[in-house]
């Protein structure tokens, strides 16, 4: 069975404004991925505010190497990256703003890439429309004043 997740950096403040509302932040990419075409450039808007670019330096410096330990070749995409397992039938594309990760190999190894993933930010949000989950890759850390 192929699993399919989407990725994004959220900001900072937003992570920790909707920090135990993270359904709400789902329905937004929902309604972005089933949005009829004139709708898509507003939602589109509203993802740009409330997440950041994935920094070609950033990734190529610390992800590509890790993802190379585990298994993964890259090629150059048009529009990003593009890391593949034969072994485990897994891609992952790698563009500006998202991270789409498609997976038919084992938990295990799925792991491994959500580990390399965390590594980028602690903030990174994946997604899973199929099966409508949802969450952080790294639990998020917040205090209370109370």
């Amino acid at each position: 069975m192929t699993t399919r997740f989407q990725m994004v950096i959220i900001t900072k403040e937003v992570a920790m404004q909707y920090y135990q509302s993270e359904n709400k932040l789902f329905r937004l990419f929902l309604d972005y991925e089933r949005a009829y075409e004139w709708a898509r450039p507003v939602l589109e808007k509203q993802i740009r505010y409330i997440t950041e670019a994935i920094l070609p330096a950033h990734w190529n410096d610390s992800l590509s190497c890790q993802l190379h330990n585990i298994g993964y070749k890259e090629e150059k995409a048009e529009t990003g990256y593009l890391y593949f397992s034969e072994k485990s039938k897994s891609k992952l594309f790698v563009d500006d703003r998202f991270v789409h990760f498609t997976h038919s190999g084992s938990p295990k190894v799925e792991w491994e890439v959500f580990d390399c993933l965390k590594s980028l930010s602690p903030y990174v949000f994946a997604v899973n429309f199929e099966k409508e989950t949802y969450g952080w890759l790294k639990p998020l850390k917040v205090f209370s004043v109370l």
